[in-house]
């Protein structure tokens, strides 16, 4: 979703300015100049400026529109939860400057050449795929990956083993920061088990337009979108070292399920999503509310025409570690060790003097297997 014109991010390199910050009222009404580093880009006036120098644990959000300058510290205070992509610009402290930008809605999409009809499960069997590695117990996630140095000390103090990480997505809200191959290895030795995480197209029924713009599924591309958004999942997981066999888990936040239309639009995606996985030789899994796309999936969870996903991530926030036995998700679905519950939002937590804003989980599922 774009609330500026390209026009307005105009980026205009310059040799007179120093390292400091300026900012101006630019040529244009409602826009500013900010320089850095010797480079200048105009921006709408209301956009904030963060100076990563003058305070380094600045988190760097693709879901607001801000200036950043300089360049990001290793441990970031970063929301635990964060959804979607808009305008942003950064300038480095060699003066490189880097956008991203709001994705085309769901309408753009829309307009597109429609897929062909999807295939079924009945039309082609399902590839399903042997989890490599599964893990029980206690776990987080968080937005931004902390630093090698945080991760070693919250594994000796800390009662988790295991953690979250977000390898992509197009309405993934934090850039990859620490996170690097060499730090999936350097975190693995150390003794963490991984969940890989992957933020793509969000529900057509999203109601929260005020904050995250996340690009939609389109009605009429959804399977090829959810096809396109695993293949990219796998695609990134690879880079980062991560087995097949592994899971990659799609996150599709919470959205109000009195939508029939919706819901089918969700259900196809993520069948996509699930059946391309499996021919990229990874494990499926769905995180969402319980009262959300996990609740949609279960209405096809004995259909013969869907892909079922091989793991369910739900959240239900009851604070309550318990992965079955859960009054919002009956135990017949996603039995063994399939399943993640998340039992607790986004909060502070610190050990040996480190603090994270965390999601809590507690796991019976399958973990990344590394290369």
């Amino acid at each position: 979703m774009r609330l500026f014109p390209l026009a307005v991010l105009t980026v205009v390199l310059t040799l007179s300015c120093g390292n400091a910050a300026q900012a101006a009222v630019g040529p244009l009404s409602g826009l500013k100049e900010v320089s850095y580093a010797g480079a200048t880009v105009e921006v709408p006036v209301g956009w904030p400026v963060r100076d990563l120098s003058a305070d380094p644990h600045t988190c760097i959000r693709y879901d607001r529109h801000a200036v950043y300058l300089g360049d990001p510290g290793p441990n970031q205070d970063c929301p635990a939860g964060a959804v979607g992509r808009t305008d942003t610009v950064r300038i480095a402290s060699d003066g490189t400057v880097t956008r991203t930008q709001g994705y085309p809605t769901a309408q753009d999409a829309a307009d597109q050449v429609p897929e062909t009809a999807p295939r079924t499960r009945s039309q082609l069997p399902d590839r399903a795929v042997k989890a490599a590695a599964t893990y029980s117990g206690l776990g987080f996630d968080t937005c931004a990956a902390p630093s090698a140095d945080v991760m070693n000390t919250w594994y000796s103090a800390s009662p988790y083993r295991a953690v979250g990480i977000y390898i992509g997505g197009i309405d993934r809200a934090c850039p990859d920061g620490n996170l690097t191959p060499d730090w999936i290895q350097t975190v693995a030795r150390q003794g963490w088990k991984l969940f890989p995480i992957y933020v793509g197209l969000q529900s057509p029924c999203w109601k929260d337009p005020g904050h995250g713009h996340p690009a939609l599924i389109a009605h009429n591309r959804r399977w090829t979108q959810g096809q396109e958004a695993a293949d990219d999942a796998a695609d990134r997981a690879a880079f980062f070292g991560i087995a097949q066999g592994s899971p990659i888990y799609f996150d599709m936040e919470y959205y109000p399920r009195n939508n029939p239309g919706c819901t089918q639009d969700v259900q196809a995606f993520l069948n996509s999503w699930t059946d391309e996985l499996h021919t990229r030789g990874f494990v499926s899994g769905i995180y969402s509310s319980s009262k959300g796309a996990i609740a949609d999936m279960t209405l096809v969870y004995d259909s013969r025409a869907a892909y079922r996903p091989d793991v369910a991530w739900y959240a239900h926030w009851d604070k309550d570690p318990r992965v079955f036995g859960d009054p919002t998700l009956a135990d017949r679905y996603w039995p063994g060790p399939r399943r993640i519950k998340q039992y607790q939002g986004g909060h502070n937590e610190t050990y040996g003097g480190k603090k994270l804003n965390i999601d809590l989980n507690v796991l019976d599922a399958p973990v990344a297997a590394l290369k």
